[in-house]
């Protein structure tokens, strides 16, 4: 879910990423995605969305806090 206020941006992933190499490699399924073609098209189209602004990630899956640049 994209959330937006004025120009900052949040992407809350829910289960759209379950491990942080899924931010370097989309492609990469989780073994209980029921679909893992529909949620690695997701991830890419989540992922590769031009912004203005770099958004901030709200990723409940990944433990610890990171900048990916």
């Amino acid at each position: 879910m994209l959330v937006a206020d004025g120009r900052e941006l949040a992407l809350v992933t829910g289960d759209l990423l379950v491990h942080a190499l899924q931010l370097l490699h989309p492609e990469l399924a989780y073994s209980h995605e029921i679909d893992p073609e529909a949620a690695r098209h997701s991830r890419e189209r989540m992922l590769g969305r031009e912004t203005a602004t770099t958004p901030h990630l709200a990723t409940p899956h990944l433990t610890e806090p990171f900048i990916s640049e």
